[in-house]
């Protein structure tokens, strides 16, 4: 495919999607990015997001120098630390960042940061204005006569392309109609959280240990709450500037969440219940809180009702391996994980760098396109669906009923946090 420009489409402007968006581009190849939202504000983004080394990898290896300065500048700041601790917050586990855990090498560019997803996408999208439409929501798409594929969107339009990549979330459209067998499944945990801002009175309540990094609660009971602290950095007001925007972005300020994950009906819920009441979600939370440690039971109880969210874990089962063709996937839309390794976003990100540089590869004239996207699709399920298994061990640790001693959270809290701190990721869906 040397000398001739070959377009690629992508369905999803997430993570995943933009980070590709950006690869293809810096090498020169042609990309059209479609986006279901109607703006890139008009949809929540979730939390902050933990990029390990991998991520970073694969950041730096697709965007433009400039919008990797801004990344590498407009973080929060960040511990390497992870604790695990008893519901009166005893210490079980504590694994500092002076102990080794975290995975540096002095590495500038492989090495573990910490950025709101709002701020992320942004960033992601300052290099490509002219090359991802919004308010464009995939149907359907078919094969033309010449080979290429043609997508067609609920407006009435359509494009057309030399390759389809879905990064169009859990949710995806394009892995319905391409890999209906491949579909996620739901694991039977919820999530149930929310945040508070990062005051003083939230201090003061909040575990020391969170200054080292998350802390995971580990009762004996079925479930397990999630904390961890997002403050933001010094110079992310003025790297934000940069990109045109003033003051911080909405639902990006600091703040402290709190996410307790179990089975529905041991919070009181109904299995089949796809949401719930901000009140209902609170009054599971007390109820399982009750007898914790004051602090815990206060934070709690601070959190606005109006705000929590209900989320349903998902995870995909590993598929066989299907004959590639001019369409391939890259993150939750093929191999969605659960939360409680923290890595999805990353893998999503390490899709997205592997897929372009085979691209680049092809538009080279180095490889055949159909041999790019088959040695991507086999590297991809080896890493991803490994990644997925692992995180589903760990959901099921964390919300099993545990019996103490301590020894043996303590082995369960090594295992979680080889790579640690990975567990967190937001709990809301794409």
């Amino acid at each position: 495919m040397k000398n001739r420009t070959f377009q690629v489409a992508i369905i999803g402007g997430g993570m995943g999607g933009l980070c590709l968006a950006n690869g293809l581009k810096k090498a020169g190849i042609s990309v059209a990015v479609y986006e279901r939202d109607q703006s890139p504000d008009s949809r929540p983004q979730g939390y902050r997001i933990h990029i390990d080394p991998q991520g970073s990898t694969a950041l730096h290896a697709c965007l433009p120098q400039h919008l990797w300065d801004l990344f590498c500048s407009t973080g929060g700041n960040f511990s390497q630390g992870f604790s695990i601790v008893t519901q009166q917050l005893h210490e079980l586990l504590n694994l500092a960042p002076s102990q080794g855990t975290t995975g540096g090498t002095g590495d500038t560019i492989a090495r573990h940061r910490s950025i709101s997803r709002i701020t992320l996408r942004r960033i992601l999208l300052a290099g490509l204005e002219h090359d991802v439409q919004f308010n464009k929501r995939f149907l359907r798409y078919e094969e033309t006569p010449d080979g290429a594929i043609r997508v067609h969107f609920e407006d009435g339009s359509s494009a057309q392309a030399d390759l389809l990549v879905a990064a169009d979330g859990v949710n995806s459209g394009v892995r319905k109609q391409y890999l209906p067998h491949a579909e996620p499944i739901d694991t039977g945990v919820v999530g149930i959280g929310g945040t508070l801002p990062l005051t003083d009175g939230v201090m003061a309540l909040a575990p020391h240990l969170l200054l080292d990094g998350p802390v995971m609660v580990v009762p004996t009971t079925a479930c397990s709450m999630f904390m961890a602290m997002w403050k933001r950095s010094g110079e992310a007001g003025q790297t934000l500037r940069r990109l045109g925007i003033e003051g911080s972005l909405p639902g990006d300020e600091d703040y402290l969440i709190l996410a307790l994950g179990g089975r529905p009906d041991f919070f009181g819920l109904d299995h089949q219940t796809a949401s719930a009441t901000g009140s209902t979600l609170k009054d599971a939370l007390r109820r399982t809180v009750v007898g914790w440690h004051p602090s815990l039971r206060k934070l709690v109880e601070m959190i606005d009702e109006q705000q929590l969210f209900l989320n349903h874990v998902r995870t995909a089962p590993s598929p066989a391996p299907w004959k590639s063709t001019q369409i391939t996937l890259l993150g939750d839309a093929i191999h969605s994980m659960t939360p409680y390794r923290g890595v999805g976003g990353n893998i999503a990100l390490k899709d997205a760098a592997l897929l372009s540089s085979q691209l680049l590869q092809v538009h080279r004239g180095e490889k055949p396109l159909p041999h790019a996207i088959a040695e991507y699709e086999a590297s991809m399920r080896e890493y991803a669906f490994a990644a997925v298994a692992d995180s589903l061990k760990a959901m099921k640790q964390f919300t099993g009923e545990k019996k103490y001693p301590a020894f043996a959270i303590f082995k369960t809290g090594m295992r979680v946090a080889n790579a640690m701190p990975k567990l967190k990721r937001k709990l809301i869906p794409a």
